[in-house]
């Protein structure tokens, strides 16, 4: 690949630097309003580059969600963790206060593709008990509105045989069991601990529970083109947040490149979202000339395997289109994640 380096290339690349640099949305999270505050708020998220805030007010968003209405949802009303008893397993409650701020949902892509990426801030408009379950004493899961919010779209995704890596408190599988298109679900789950927590306590609650099949074992045994091909989706979930999803993700990937619409990673594009940055720091460094060096070996890998997946393509770009739909093509990462270094 060459890039012809021409103003409007140069000014395309001051702007992802800028919108690289502007974090002041984060300065938001845990910030307390009332309810009369709520516009003034919304005006000052738009002044800092919140996504939902940058079109016409009239369509932009409450920041308040309805703690009532959230534990209407299916699984909140159904199930109970508080019947959980292990000496493994220990069930807490954890007030989340209303008025106050958190990411309630993966990373908002910048609709003009400059990286110009921003969280989504809600509040709860009262305080919501929420179930945290301990797992030897340490923090293990919770069942919060951002778990909601980041698996509900896989779970009505969901069709036919479906497979499911990480079982967790079963929030994937239950709603995918209230999808009239799923057939089965066969979950790979490593631990047997959290097999028998589950199958004690939470599958007896869960409709259709005959549906449901979990396999004893390492994910990363069975991520693979044979046994998935046995399925029609397929979805993941066996890190705890972005921090160490990445590399599961991209160990994942460095063994098997699946279908893209066959399988889905929960939160995959907060995990995965520096690399369009990372994209475009290389191909400014390509347009520009430049070597391109990290002190970090784990993002200079990353660098190695963008340079490989470019240099393969026998092409001049000369508009910054081009280099927006590579930045942004969830498949394009996926591809360079997948080449093993």
């Amino acid at each position: 690949m060459k890039i012809n380096n021409n103003p409007e290339m140069q000014a395309f690349f001051e702007r992802c630097f800028f919108h690289m640099g502007n974090e002041e949305i984060n300065d938001y999270i845990g910030v307390t309003f009332l309810p009369e505050q709520e516009k003034e708020l919304q005006y000052e998220l738009a002044e800092v580059g919140a996504i939902e805030f940058q079109g016409p007010e009239s369509e932009w968003p409450s920041l308040y969600i309805s703690t009532e209405e959230y534990l209407k949802t299916a699984y909140q009303s159904h199930i109970q963790l508080d019947q959980i008893k292990s000496d493994t397993f220990e069930f807490r409650k954890q007030t989340m206060p209303p008025y106050t701020l958190f990411n309630v949902s993966v990373i908002q892509e910048d609709p003009n593709r400059e990286l110009n990426d921003s969280l989504m801030l809600r509040a709860l408009d009262a305080p919501y008990e929420a179930a945290v379950l301990l797992q030897d004493g340490e923090y293990w899961m919770s069942d919060t509105p951002q778990e909601a919010n980041t698996i509900d779209p896989f779970a009505k995704k969901a069709h036919g045989k479906v497979a499911v890596f990480g079982l967790g408190i079963g929030y994937f599988v239950y709603n995918a069991l209230l999808n009239p298109n799923v057939e089965k679900v066969c979950v790979v789950e490593y631990s047997q601990e959290v097999i028998d927590m589950f199958t004690k306590y939470l599958l007896p609650q869960f409709p259709r529970g005959g549906d449901v099949e979990i396999i004893h074992g390492d994910a990363f045994d069975y991520f693979n083109e044979e046994f998935l091909s046995k399925y029609d989706y397929c979805f993941t979930d066996i890190w705890k947040s972005n921090g160490d999803g990445f590399e599961m993700i991209q160990r994942m990937l460095e063994g098997y490149l699946p279908e893209h619409e066959k399988v889905d990673f929960w939160i995959e594009s907060t995990c995965c979202n520096f690399i369009s940055s990372m994209m475009c720091v290389y191909f400014h460094s390509l347009a520009n000339d430049m070597e391109l060096e990290h002190e970090d070996p784990e993002l200079q890998k990353i660098y190695h395997k963008i340079d490989q997946y470019f240099s393969a393509k026998d092409i001049t770009v000369e508009d910054h289109s081009v280099l927006q739909e590579y930045m942004y093509d969830p498949y394009v990462i996926r591809e360079i994640l997948a080449i093993n270094i």
